[in-house]
């Protein structure tokens, strides 16, 4: 069994039998014009640890992204993500949310979720 994965210009594939990766390597670098990186190891915000045991995905590495991008990494986790016993008021004095940001936040968000 062979599998591909194609990804604009990246192509990741790999085999339960290292002669049929290694085939499909040759056919592939005599066709077009590529380079071999080896294991994979990170991969559009995916984190990819291989052993023994298995093939293990986090995205630690993206989240650590999101938390400095949007000056987060010292927050402190809570329960809840809001103020319990808050009445909300069209007419509170609190600052104005930066559409771009929070739509920028939501999609990093929804993306972390959907993968």
């Amino acid at each position: 069994m062979l599998i591909i994965f194609v990804y604009v210009d990246d192509i990741i594939f790999g085999s339960n039998e290292e002669s049929t990766s290694q085939n499909f390597a040759s056919v592939m670098q005599q066709e077009f014009e590529m380079s071999l990186l080896g294991e994979l190891t990170y991969f559009l915000g995916l984190q990819v640890q291989q052993n023994k045991d298995g093939i293990f995905l986090s995205q630690t590495k993206y989240l650590k992204q999101i938390f400095k991008r949007y000056d987060m990494e010292y927050s402190k986790p809570v329960c809840t993500l809001m103020v319990t016993g808050c009445s909300l008021s069209s007419n509170d004095e609190s600052a104005t949310v930066r559409q771009p940001t929070y739509r920028s936040i939501i999609g990093r968000l929804l993306y972390l979720t959907g993968t």
